[in-house]
């Protein structure tokens, strides 16, 4: 008769390598690749599946810390500064699209930039440093990635002033960004527009772009629309705005009477 025996109560439990094991690896396995890519003078098949390598690791990092809404304190950490208020975070956090289109563009421009010509930076890599490949290009591309949020902000900001209309600027030191307020209306303005300013006169390019957007008689589906958004985006805007007059009528700063007709439609 055969007797089964369990011999996996004798075997040792299997061991996961550590993070700083897996980095240790890492690193060996570029410094072997690095010395063929020398070899090799920097081109052929090693090299092109070292592009998409770099292709792949920006665009799953770069995509993730938008959604997560830390790409700003990413880039302020290698000492990379550019102003990005709130609202346009939010949008890169809720907007998949929005999250691709400045990808996209980031690392079509990053990865030629660091990987070709006599002196590229992928030349400079160190094996002896404490950085990957895969790190050492993001640090790189971090640059890049603040060129394209520009463009991209550029746009959005345009569209919020095309919404807006006539304008006046001032500078928001907490945001660290010039923003668009509206223009102060002459004595005669009626109840309404003075209730309205005085709502407005501290909320977002965003929430303004939609109330000035609403009193032109627009609907929530055309002004999202017009901004490139969602209703469910508008509608979370507005209710901002309305929270914000109720706070007020409770206050006294305003008359409660006007807050609905000044914020709703």
């Amino acid at each position: 008769m055969t007797v089964l025996t369990n011999t996996s109560a004798s075997s040792p439990p299997a061991v996961l390598p550590s993070q700083r094991d897996r980095d240790v690896a890492q690193r060996a396995a570029d410094r072997e690749l690095f010395a063929e890519l020398q070899a090799d003078g920097f081109e052929g098949p090693r090299f092109a599946l070292l592009q998409d390598r770099f292709w792949r690791y920006g665009w799953t990092v770069l995509r993730s810390w938008m959604r997560e809404g830390v790409i700003i304190e990413r880039c302020r950490e290698h000492q990379i500064y550019f102003p990005a208020p709130y609202t346009e975070v939010e949008e890169m956090k809720r907007r998949a699209d929005v999250r691709d289109d400045i990808a996209i563009d980031c690392l079509g421009k990053a990865i030629p930039a660091f990987m070709h010509g006599e002196d590229s930076p992928l030349r400079d890599w160190n094996p002896d440093g404490g950085r990957n490949l895969t790190s050492f290009f993001l640090h790189f591309a971090l640059w890049f990635y603040r060129d394209a949020y520009r463009g991209w902000a550029t746009g959005h900001r345009r569209r919020m002033r095309e919404i807006l209309g006539p304008e006046r600027r001032v500078y928001d030191a907490e945001l660290e960004v010039w923003d668009v307020v509206p223009a102060p209306g002459p004595e005669e303005q009626t109840v309404l527009q003075e209730t309205l300013s005085i709502i407005l006169a501290e909320a977002s390019m965003e929430e303004r772009a939609i109330c000035e957007a609403m009193r032109t008689g627009a609907t929530q589906e055309e002004i999202a629309q017009r901004l490139g958004t969602t209703r469910k985006s508008v509608e979370r805007r507005l209710s901002r705005v309305r929270g914000r007059a109720k706070k007020l009528a409770a206050a006294g700063v305003i008359v409660a009477p006007s807050v609905s007709s000044a914020v709703t439609r």
